[in-house]
C-alpha cells in the first residue's frame, strides 16, 4: 500500500476543493444589455421570424453564455418533440396556457409558470389555446439566435418533417416525434 504524508494529502485535497469554486472565479462576459419593447437585437433574415421569436439578449451581448426570446406561439401550436444535445433551455410563461411534455412527464403551465429542460431530456410544448400565448426562453449555452434565423427562411410549405429533421440536426437537436398538435400542423403546413 502506497503511503502519503499529510502535507501532500492536505495540497491535493485544497486543490481539489479550490478547484470546484474556479469557475465562480472567472470574469464576467458579454456587456449591459438593455432590450426595449419591440425590439429585437438580432437582425433576423425573415420578418415573420423576427415577430415570431424576438431576440431580447443575443449571443453576443451575453458573451456567448446565454440567448432570451420572447416565445409569441401560434394558437394550438408548437415544436416537434425533440431532444437538444447542445442547450439547456428555460421557459417562462408570460401569457396563456402550455403543455409541456419532458420525458415521459407531462405539466401544464400558465401564467407565471416556469420549467427548466436540461440538454438531453426529450421534450414537445404547445400553447394550448385558441389565442396566442407568450413565453420568454433563455436557452444557454447562447447561439440558438441562428436556429431560428435559419428556419424563418423556410417558406412554410417547404417545412415539412424531413426537411425539420436536417435542419434540427445541423444545430444539434434530434427530431423524435410530431408536435403535440399534430394534425393542426399539418393542415397548417
Amino acid at each position: 500500500m502506497t503511503s502519503i504524508d499529510r502535507r501532500s494529502f492536505l495540497a491535493a485535497f485544497g486543490l481539489a476543493s479550490v478547484s470546484r469554486a474556479l469557475p465562480f472565479l472567472v470574469e464576467a462576459s458579454g456587456t449591459v444589455t438593455v432590450s426595449r419593447p419591440g425590439e429585437n437585437r438580432f437582425r433576423f433574415s425573415a420578418e415573420a421570424q423576427a415577430a415570431q421569436t424576438p431576440c431580447m439578449i443575443t449571443s453576443a451581448d451575453s458573451g456567448g453564455a446565454v440567448t432570451i426570446f420572447q416565445m409569441n406561439a401560434l394558437p394550438q401550436s408548437g415544436p416537434f418533440l425533440h431532444v437538444h444535445h447542445r442547450e439547456d433551455e428555460w421557459y417562462f410563461v408570460i401569457d396563456g396556457n402550455f403543455r409541456f411534455r419532458a420525458g415521459d412527464n407531462e405539466y401544464a403551465l400558465t401564467q407565471g409558470s416556469s420549467i427548466w429542460l436540461p440538454r438531453g431530456v426529450p421534450h414537445v410544448w404547445a400553447n394550448i389555446e385558441k389565442t396566442e400565448g407568450k413565453m420568454l426562453l433563455m436557452c444557454q449555452p447562447g447561439g440558438f439566435e441562428h436556429f431560428f434565423d435559419e428556419i424563418g427562411t423556410v417558406p412554410q410549405n417547404e417545412k415539412s418533417p424531413d426537411r425539420m429533421r436536417m435542419l434540427m440536426a445541423k444545430y444539434g437537436m434530434e427530431m423524435l416525434g410530431p408536435p403535440l398538435f399534430a394534425s393542426s400542423w399539418m393542415e397548417h403546413h
